[in-house]
C-alpha cells in the first residue's frame, strides 16, 4: 500500500497542470496509462484561445463559445473559461513555452486568437511541463500505469487501485517503477482525456480509451452529454495503420486553406457563410454527405510554399511522407472522431458529486463545451480547470481538511473498494485487441456523424453481445452502452449530435 498528498490519473495537459500547481503543497504522483507524453494534448496542432488583441473582447470569444456550442453550453462555464484564458497563457510563459507572436484564425472565431507555437503546439506545452514537473522532488512520475478501480469509503474516494501496463518504461518513470495495489490519497483528479480509441477511426492516442469515465461508472457517479462527440473534419485520408489518423489543424484553413470536392467547388458555402471557417459540427456533416458523391479535398496550391512550411512544419512534413506535394497536388481529407464534448459533471473547481474526487480536462463536463466545442478551447480547459481545482484543494487543505477520517483510508470493502486480493481479469492480448476492434466498428458504423434510432438500437444489441471476461472490455461496453443510452435520449439533433 502506496500513498500520497495528491493522486492525478493522466499526464495530459491538465494532469501535468494540477501536478505543477500543487507540487508546493505536498507529494503529487501522476499516473500514465501510456509514455508520460502519449496523450492527445501532445497530438494538439492548433493552439490555445484566449483575448489577448487591442480589437478582441472577452465578450466575442463567449458568444463564439456558445454558437458553437449551439448555447448548450453552461453560460457561467463559459465566462469563467474565457476570463481566465490570459492567465492560462501567463502560466504557460512562466514554466517555458514560446508562443508567436500572431495568433493564428480558426473556425467559429470571429478574430485571430489562437496562440499557438506553429502547428506543434500540443507538444510544445507537454515537453515544457514535463520539463519543469520533473525538476520537483515532490512529484513522482508512473509511465505505464493504469488506475484499475477507484478506492471509495464512507462515501469518499481515497485513491485508486493502480497497475502497471503494457510496457513499462523505467527510463520514463521516477518512483515506484513497478507499482502497484493500493494507492491511498485524500484528493484524486481525473484527468485522463477522451475517449476516441473507442472508435474505428479517429485522432486520438492510443491510451484514450475513456478510463476516467470507466472509473467514474465504477464508482456510482453519473456521466452527462455523451451524445456530443466532435468529429474533426480534416484528418488526412490516406490508408495507414490502426485506426488513428492524422490531424490536419483547422488554423490550416485559417491560413487560406479550401475545402473542396472532387470538381473543384468550395460547397460549404451552400450550408454556411463562412465556408471552410464554418464551425466543426457543421464542416464536418456537410463533407459527410459529400463524400456519398465522391472524395473531398483541402485545396493549398494558391498558399506560398515557404510560408506555408514555416508555419506548419508538422503538416508538411507528414504530407512529405505521403509523397503529396501542397503546391501541386489536393490533399484528400475525412472526418474523424476527435473530441468529447461531455464526461462527468463537476462544478468550476472542477469537483465532482464523490467527495475527495476532481475531473479535469476532456474527461470533466463542465458545460464549457456545449454540444460542439469551439476550436482551441480544449488545451484552454485543461489548463484552466486545472488550475482552478488545484486552488479548490489548496484551500481545503489551509481550512485544515487534508485528510479524509483514518477509517476512510484504511483497507476498503465491496464496490469501488476492493483489496489487491482481487486482482483485475485480463484475457489474452489477442482476444482484448478482437474485441476492442469489434467495439471500433460498432460505434463507428452505428454511433458516428449521422445517427439513427434503428443504427442506435443496433449498436446497443450487438455492445451488449460483447462477453469476454476482461476488466477493460467490460469497462468499454458499460461506457459504450452508456453513449448510446444519451443518444437514444436525445431525439432531435443539436449540435454535434445529429439524428437523420
Amino acid at each position: 500500500m502506496k500513498s500520497c498528498d495528491f493522486l492525478i490519473i493522466g499526464s495530459g495537459i491538465a494532469g501535468l497542470t494540477a501536478a505543477y500547481s500543487l507540487s508546493d503543497f505536498g507529494s503529487v504522483t501522476v499516473l500514465s496509462k501510456g509514455g508520460l507524453d502519449e496523450n492527445n494534448s501532445g497530438l494538439a496542432q492548433g493552439g490555445i484561445a484566449a483575448v489577448r488583441s487591442a480589437d478582441d473582447r472577452f465578450k466575442k470569444h463567449i458568444q463564439d463559445t456558445l454558437i458553437a456550442g449551439a448555447k448548450h453550453n453552461r453560460r457561467k462555464a463559459v465566462k469563467f473559461l474565457v476570463k481566465e484564458a490570459p492567465k492560462a497563457i501567463e502560466l504557460l510563459q512562466e514554466v517555458g513555452v514560446r508562443f508567436a507572436e500572431t495568433p493564428h484564425l480558426e473556425g467559429g472565431h470571429s478574430l485571430p486568437r489562437v496562440w499557438h507555437t506553429g502547428d506543434r503546439t500540443g507538444n510544445s506545452i507537454i515537453q515544457a511541463l514535463l520539463k519543469v514537473v520533473r525538476k520537483k522532488k515532490s512529484v513522482t512520475l508512473l509511465a505505464h500505469h493504469e488506475a484499475i478501480e477507484l478506492i471509495v469509503k464512507n462515501n469518499r474516494c481515497c485513491g485508486a487501485f493502480i497497475a502497471p501496463s503494457l510496457s513499462l518504461s523505467r527510463a520514463e518513470s521516477r518512483g515506484g517503477e513497478g507499482a502497484g495495489g493500493e494507492f491511498l490519497s485524500p484528493f484524486t483528479l481525473l484527468a485522463t482525456g477522451g475517449f476516441g480509441q473507442l472508435y474505428g477511426r479517429t485522432t486520438n492516442a492510443a491510451p484514450a480509451t475513456g478510463d476516467g469515465l470507466v472509473l467514474a461508472l465504477k464508482a456510482g457517479l453519473k456521466l452527462k452529454d455523451l451524445e456530443f462527440i466532435q468529429f474533426h473534419p480534416t484528418a488526412l485520408n490516406v490508408h495507414g495503420k490502426g485506426n488513428r489518423y492524422f490531424l490536419i489543424s483547422e488554423a490550416l484553413r485559417g491560413f487560406g486553406a479550401k475545402v473542396v470536392n472532387r470538381r473543384g467547388e468550395e460547397f460549404l458555402f451552400r450550408v454556411h457563410p463562412n465556408g471552410s471557417l464554418a464551425p466543426r459540427d457543421v464542416v464536418t456533416r456537410a463533407i459527410f454527405f459529400e463524400e456519398e458523391r465522391g472524395p473531398v479535398f483541402l485545396d493549398l496550391r494558391h498558399l506560398d510554399p515557404r510560408e506555408l512550411r514555416q508555419e506548419f512544419p508538422t503538416i508538411s512534413e507528414a504530407l512529405k511522407r505521403h509523397r503529396l506535394d501542397p503546391a501541386k497536388h489536393l490533399i484528400p481529407i475525412t472526418p474523424v472522431e476527435h473530441y468529447s464534448c461531455g464526461g462527468v459533471p463537476t462544478g468550476l473547481s472542477g469537483e465532482t458529486e464523490l467527495p475527495g474526487l476532481y475531473a479535469i480536462g476532456e474527461v470533466a463536463c463542465t458545460g464549457v463545451q456545449g454540444a460542439n466545442r469551439l476550436a482551441s478551447n480544449s488545451l484552454l480547459e485543461g489548463v484552466v480547470f486545472a488550475q482552478s481545482a488545484a486552488k479548490d484543494i489548496q484551500k481545503k487543505i489551509k481550512n485544515k481538511k487534508t485528510r479524509p477520517p483514518e477509517s476512510a483510508l484504511s483497507h476498503a470493502e465491496g464496490k469501488g473498494g476492493r483489496g489487491v486480493c482481487h486482482p483485475a481479469i485480463r484475457a489474452s492480448a489477442v482476444a482484448y485487441q478482437k474485441a476492442l476492434q469489434k467495439i471500433r466498428e460498432i460505434m463507428w458504423e452505428n454511433v458516428g456523424i449521422v445517427r439513427t434510432k434503428e443504427s442506435l438500437k443496433e449498436a446497443e444489441e450487438e455492445i451488449s453481445q460483447i462477453q469476454l471476461k476482461d476488466d477493460r472490455i467490460q469497462g468499454y461496453k458499460a461506457l459504450c452502452l452508456e453513449i448510446i443510452h444519451a443518444c437514444l435520449a436525445r431525439k432531435k439533433s443539436l449540435g454535434a449530435h445529429f439524428m437523420s
